[in-house]
């Protein structure tokens, strides 16, 4: 296997590409709730002239949203309209602001659990109705990522993109849940899960680039560390499951398929990186990764022998390339080299290359809602000269700047001003109702 000139140049061993199942989850469900008939009475039509409009779109948009299933509709389609009713949500926590939904508009929104589809939490906040619909658009996202064909070169770069953008968008539902006044939450919602599922959508990402470095035919020490990075996406998402709810409320196959790739891939990036090794002369090092790697792939394949044979095959074959290669190195090593063989556990940590990272995709940038029309600045000054003038219509002219201040501060009351400041503005600019009306206006 590794003889370095001695006799023949060592063969490099068979390149091992698990494409182990990768996970997608569905979108939650909600209730119907009339927004649209509960906010009406709350729309100032003077501030806001398209509320009524702007309601009826929520309602249909939330409808519309409450409706979709990947089946149905398709998971792009959920995608674009979850964003688009998430779009619409941000701006009705701008809108309606002031407005208590619990007590005043009687507005609940209830969402339920993804896997645990009889938990619900019920919360009168527009910040979690927008958190929950984020949580679908992740979902939405993972789908679409699944849904492509990893052996195409065009489809693995979505699938890897879309996984990224589903980690993205959980980390700004993570953000919203951060700062909730709420303090109820279904299992799918607490962070501990929302931090294991943004390492399993990178994990996966990352399993993309390992796929395609293989196909491409990259180096060993390269597949190495991608496949370093997937095992230790994989053990930080499955620490994180092991949170007591999270294993009675999270769906058993998922629990499974996260803990088969935290075996399969710290086998992997032994194997890969056992040939560094046997290159550089160092035999024992190399059989004991190699080691590492038949029993870590041996654990993957015993954890899923209940599953179809088609899963199975993938870990079998991982580990019947594993074993094949530690066969050889061992037998060169015991009749050739005699390297010491160092326990596992004393070897160094592998070196990791990540090329993921959360991606935040265009739909969370909500633009600004419809900003009220600012109220114009009545020609306060121009008002105030009228008063002197004699009026067109042949009523009696106001009183002029010189009279009474009494009259001057009715004057300036009838303009907007308050009686008290009208009073403090004609005392310091000496009786005059036009300065007044101009101090007054830049004060």
């Amino acid at each position: 296997f590794f003889c370095q000139g001695r006799s023949r140049p060592p063969p490099r061993p068979r390149r091992c590409q698990p494409t182990a199942p990768m996970l997608a989850f569905n979108v939650k469900t909600t209730e119907p709730v009339p927004v649209e008939e509960r906010l009406r009475r709350h729309v100032d039509t003077s501030r806001f002239p398209s509320g009524h409009a702007f309601l009826k779109d929520l309602q249909g948009w939330r409808e519309k949203m409450r409706s979709q299933r990947f089946g149905t509709n398709g998971a792009e389609a959920v995608r674009d309209g979850q964003l688009r009713y998430y779009a619409l949500a941000t701006h009705a926590e701008h809108h309606f602001r002031t407005v208590d939904l619990k007590n005043e508009a009687k507005v609940v929104f209830r969402w339920y659990d993804t896997f645990s589809t009889r938990r619900f939490v019920d919360q009168p906040d527009w910040a979690f109705e927008r958190a929950s619909v984020l949580f679908n658009v992740a979902g939405a996202l993972s789908y679409l990522a699944t849904s492509q064909e990893r052996g195409d070169p065009e489809q693995i770069k979505l699938a890897c993109r879309y996984f990224q953008e589903a980690s993205g968008v959980i980390n700004e539902l993570r953000k919203i849940a951060s700062s909730a006044s709420w303090l109820s939450f279904t299992p799918d919602m607490t962070d501990d899960f929302l931090e294991a599922l943004s390492c399993i959508m990178l994990a996966q990402a990352q399993k993309c680039f390992y796929e395609k470095a293989v196909a491409d035919g990259r180096s060993h020490a390269i597949v190495a560390k991608l496949a370093a990075e997937c095992a230790a996406l994989y053990q930080d998402a499955g620490l994180k499951l092991k949170a007591p709810l999270l294993q009675e409320a999270i769906s058993s196959e998922w629990l499974a398929v996260v803990d088969w790739n935290r075996a399969l891939f710290d086998g992997v990036q032994n194997y890969y990186a056992a040939t560094a090794l046997g290159e550089a002369g160092e035999y024992g090092a190399c059989v004991s990764r190699l080691t590492h790697a038949v029993n870590r792939t041996a654990e993957a394949v015993n954890m899923c022998q209940r599953h179809s044979a088609a899963l199975q095959k993938q870990f079998r074959d991982a580990h019947a390339l594993a074993k094949d290669a530690h066969a050889k190195a061992k037998k060169d090593n015991d009749s050739i080299y005699f390297d010491r063989v160092p326990p596992y556990a004393t070897l160094p940590k592998l070196p990791r290359h990540a090329l993921v990272k959360p991606l935040r995709p265009e739909g969370l940038d909500v633009p600004p809602p419809e900003a009220p029309p600012s109220p114009e600045k009545p020609d306060i000054i121009g008002a105030a000269a009228a008063f002197g003038a004699a009026s067109l219509e042949g009523r009696p002219p106001p009183p002029s700047f010189d009279e009474a201040s009494s009259a001057g501060v009715e004057d300036l009351v009838a303009m907007g001003f308050s009686k008290e400041a009208a009073s403090a503005a004609l005392a310091q600019c000496k009786g005059s109702v036009q300065e007044a009306a101009a101090l007054l206006v830049d004060s």
